[in-house]
């Protein structure tokens, strides 16, 4: 007798938790579609999905958390490299961390993350198949979070991803603040199928090849089934701003600092916004005849073309270009992933199983030009031109430059991430309707960070400060003259005139960075669910299980990086960190109601979870919701939720990095200026948990009879992040401390006043995590379907719609500097955290039949401003603070061929309409557009073929 098949469907555990659903869009939709129930199909068989959302629920609409799923379709039809292009569209997502958006990013150029709600991708869980998978932890002392990188998942063997839009620490712990995304791997696949893609812009620059693999097979009478996965893809990027149109015009904001003979706003938004540092040097210091004066490459000297109006670094109009000129807008990309399963029924009542995987990314940026503002120059410096000593006062012993150094170098970075993963497992059943799952995993990120061409601060400093051999009359460095041993080798440096430098000086100055993480995490869980009892209404299902999991980290770095030694970046001071945590849950779904003419299903559904961390100790999660179903295919839906984030390794243990500057202090009772040590970016291992309390209430419909085939959901949420986990600035907590905050004054140490005998004066800060931030968020998100099928096209003919969108009410911002919120809702432009357009939507319209489709994909982004604080003080007026909305337009097409329709030719243009970005630029890095929602590359293409064996 032939063995039965154990259906996946019937096996309710945590770890693979299934059971019956479908999606409300066609398989082709490209939109984020709601779960609901699926009824069974014409051979009976059942539609297996897995519930993010909810334990013990059994079915996705029971869930009372929402869930939005895109499934391998869409991944497929938009030839997306990365999960993370797709995640990208959903308008609940912000890139913040995605190559396109972060092109300066120097950490770590190729990273995709997932963060949900803008809130930082840290509070959005990835998880795979429901487990955890090890973070990414770049070797940074500045804050840049710990996520999870969706380069490690070869999308090829992602059957679906589960967005869940709400608080769910209570069911998987920590970091599922604003929401957790799930992605499920194919764990069956029979046969075997080949991509193979290339793409290209219109301007010949963002190339992509891609070729991939997946391929599985059953064996031992269907017991058994192994499937694999592989994934390469490369993508050249887009070089500077001057590559593009709207690049060319070199829009950015400027501080004006002539606002009080002008009258004009305190900030321009303005074009022909130019470097006011000078390729050839500028003389800053007030010297009679010299103030303003340039360094031509002979020597001579003119007057600096000068802006009419400058602040800072930047000016609009004079000579000159960007400040990043030479700085890449998207960054080289490379990436490697492989994935494989085995999963093997023992008996009925037993599966064991083995996943994992490993992949590699590689990001290449080209990063930025030195800039030297106020660089002292000794009036003895064997470099000065004749022309500008004969004007040098005699008094004069020192004046100050300013430096572009584009002639010099762009400092480059490349960032190599490592990820080698796997799980084993097992799960069953104990009779009756109790099921089990246990499971292992132990993943290691290996992160490295090679800079080049990356000025070293001392060897510039010793370089530049040039004087002649009074032996030799040679031009050498003062220090080495000095026999100062750190200075052995030391090639003096001519800033005066662009291309006067030589290749030994430059040598000389550069440094090439190493910084190293390894990040290991190890996770173990064991969970249960079944029915205990029934109520009046229908059996009370229960999951409970606990979990331990450790993780740890280890940063190390060349010596010029631990030192903080590097002018521009790739500073990172080495350190290690440690916790584990111990976990456990339960979470029950009660029916209260069932078959009513009023209530065809009313339930209610509960989670507690308690986590004992060797960090921050004892925390607490919970959720509390109910679903109620008055008439088929239609429920409402509400739930309340308490979820925390634990601290991150680097927000315990971070050393940070040390500066030294004039700070401004009121000490007992005093204003006191003092130049001082000052490092306000270490960790803290006292800094506590991050507590967020979630509101979620909506509808989801699934349509029956007439209306099969329609699909709609719409869910209000209300986040409210406290004790949020920050660094503030050392202004600001100067600040609160003048405001009498005991708590920031006892961050600084303080001695005796040389110049004031009897009083103290401060002497350094040290400022790691606080608990002093806070976020809340209010919103809609909404999603509607529709499929059906159309006879005119023929064979199969068919069409689909597929629509979702999130409008943001208010999105307030506590930075904890004492200030009040500020609602960021609204704000289009990329300076600050939580920062959120109003209103973005996602539309896709499919049509196709058995020989080919084709789909139209609309993006919405809403009109908003480039900073809500502009135009609410007299001294932060800009000119202009609009940002217009933008549509895009992106058209996908498929071929299918072949006698079993097994050749599948698609393509892709992406921003049909060739829609420049508004101008969002960002002032601290001078970028003009806000790449974490505005398309930079332009129109660009993609071809490519699949072939089913």
């Amino acid at each position: 007798m032939a063995r039965r098949k154990i259906h996946r469907s019937a096996k309710a555990w945590p770890h693979h938790l299934l059971i019956t659903t479908a999606l409300t869009a066609s398989a082709a939709a490209p939109a984020f579609a709601q779960a609901v129930p699926a009824s069974a199909d014409s051979a009976g068989a059942v539609e297996e999905i897995v519930v993010t959302a909810s334990r013990t629920a059994q079915d996705g609409l029971q869930a009372p958390t929402p869930t939005q799923i895109v499934g391998a379709k869409t991944i497929e039809q938009q030839a997306a490299t990365t999960v993370m292009e797709v995640l990208n569209q959903n308008p609940a997502f912000k890139a913040t961390r995605s190559p396109g958006a972060n092109a300066t990013n120097t950490s770590s150029p190729a990273q995709a993350t997932a963060d949900l709600r803008a809130l930082g991708g840290q509070r959005t869980l990835v998880l795979v198949n429901g487990s955890r998978v090890v973070p990414f932890a770049p070797a940074s002392n500045l804050g840049v979070p710990t996520t999870t990188d969706l380069n490690l998942f070869p999308t090829l063997m992602i059957d679906r991803v589960d967005v869940v839009t709400g608080g769910a620490s209570a069911l998987y712990g920590s970091d599922a603040v604003s929401g957790v995304v799930n992605i499920i791997m194919k764990k069956k696949y029979d046969g075997l199928n080949v991509t193979a893609q290339t793409g290209i812009s219109e301007r010949g620059d963002y190339r992509t090849i891609r070729g991939g693999f997946i391929g599985g097979t059953s064996f031992n009478d269907d017991r058994g089934h192994v499937v694999l996965s592989a994934d390469y893809s490369k993508n050249n990027g887009v070089p500077d701003i001057y590559s593009r149109g709207w690049g060319r015009e070199e829009w950015m904001i400027v501080s004006n600092g002539q606002r009080a003979t002008n009258g004009l706003p305190a900030f321009i938004l303005a074009p022909n916004v130019h470097n006011s540092l000078g390729a050839g040097g500028v003389i800053t210091s007030n010297i009679p005849g010299l103030t303003n004066m340039t360094f031509n490459p002979d020597g001579s000297i003119r007057p600096f073309q000068k802006g009419a109006i400058f602040g800072g670094s930047t000016m609009i109009g004079g000579e000159g270009g960007s400040i990043i000129t030479g700085t890449a807008l998207v960054p080289d990309v490379e990436r490697f992933t492989a994935y494989g399963s085995l999963y093997y029924d023992f008996s009925d009542s037993l599966t064991g199983y083995i996943e994992g995987g490993y992949s590699r990314s590689e990001g290449f940026l080209d990063g930025v030009p030195m800039r030297l503002q106020t660089q002292a120059i000794r009036s003895d410096n064997a470099f000065i031109p004749d022309a500008v000593r004969a004007l040098l006062p005699a008094n004069v012993t020192s004046f100050n430059i300013s430096r572009i150094g584009h002639d010099i170098g762009i400092n480059h970075y490349r960032i190599v991430n490592k990820t080698p993963h796997g799980t084993i497992g097992l799960d069953g059943k104990l009779g009756g309707s109790w099921k089990w799952d246990a499971h292992a995993s132990y993943g290691i990120n290996y992160y490295s960070s090679y800079t080049t061409e990356n000025p070293i601060t001392q060897n510039l400093n010793f370089a530049i400060d040039a004087v002649r051999d009074p032996a030799t009359g040679n031009i050498v460095c003062r220090a080495a003259l000095q026999g100062n041993p750190a200075a052995a080798g030391c090639v003096p440096l001519n800033l005066f005139g662009e291309g006067n430098t030589t290749q030994a000086a430059r040598e000389y100055i550069w440094g090439e960075g190493l910084a190293k993480v390894k990040y290991d995490q190890f996770t173990a869980a064991l969970n249960m669910v079944g029915e205990p009892f029934s109520t009046w209404a229908g059996p009370v299902v229960v999951a409970f299980g606990g979990e331990y999991r450790r993780e740890t980290q280890k940063l190390t770095a060349d010596p010029i990086a631990s030192a903080n030694g590097f002018l521009t970046a790739g500073n990172a001071v080495p350190y290690s960190g440690r916790f584990n945590v111990k976990e456990g849950y339960v979470e029950a779904t009660v029916p209260l109601l069932a078959d009513l003419r009023f209530a065809r299903k009313f339930d209610l559904n509960g989670a507690y979870r308690y986590a004992d961390y060797s960090s921050v100790g004892g925390k607490s999660a919970w959720k509390l919701g109910a679903v109620w179903e008055p008439f088929e295919g239609f429920n409402l839906r509400v739930a309340r939720s308490r979820d925390i984030r634990a601290p991150a390794i680097n927000e315990l243990a971070s050393p940070g990095s040390n500066v030294t500057n004039n700070v401004t202090l009121i000490v007992d009772g005093k204003t006191k200026n003092a130049v001082i040590p000052q490092n306000t970016s270490a960790g803290d291992p006292n800094v506590d948990a991050e507590y967020a309390d979630t509101w979620t209430a909506g509808f989801a419909y699934r349509g029956t009879g007439a209306l099969r085939g329609f699909g709609a959901s719409a869910d209000y949420y209300n986040i409210k992040i406290k004790n949020a986990i920050t660094n503030l600035s050392t202004v600001n907590i100067a600040t609160l401390c003048g405001q009498g905050d005991a708590y920031f004054c006892n961050l600084f140490t303080y001695g005796p006043d040389p110049n004031a005998p009897g009083e103290r004066i401060h002497t350094g800060l040290v400022a790691g995590s606080l608990n002093v931030g806070a976020f809340e968020q209010e919103g809609i998100d909404m999603t509607l379907n529709y499929s059906t099928n159309v006879g005119f096209l023929g064979d199969g003919g068919r069409y689909s719609i597929a629509a979702s969108g999130t409008y943001i009410f208010h999105a307030y911002v506590d930075a904890g500097t004492g200030a009040a919120p500020i609602d960021r809702a609204g704000e289009n432009g990329w300076s600050n955290l939580g920062s959120i357009p109003t209103f973005r939507g996602n539309l896709s319209q499919t049509i196709g039949n058995k020989d080919f489709e084709l789909t139209l994909q609309t993006i919405f982004i809403s009109k908003g401003k480039q900073d809500v604080t502009y135009n609410t003080l007299p001294t932060n007026t800009i000119n202009d603070n609009s940002v217009p909305s933008v549509t895009y337009f992106n058209l996908y097409g498929k071929i299918f061929a072949g006698a079993k329709k097994d050749f599948e030719f698609f393509w892709a243009i992406n921003n049909l309409l060739d829609k420049d970005p508004p101008m969002t630029p960002y002032v601290i890095l001078n970028g003009p557009v806000n790449g974490q929602y505005y398309d930079k590359v332009g129109r660009n293409f993609m071809i490519g073929v699949r072939k089913k064996f």
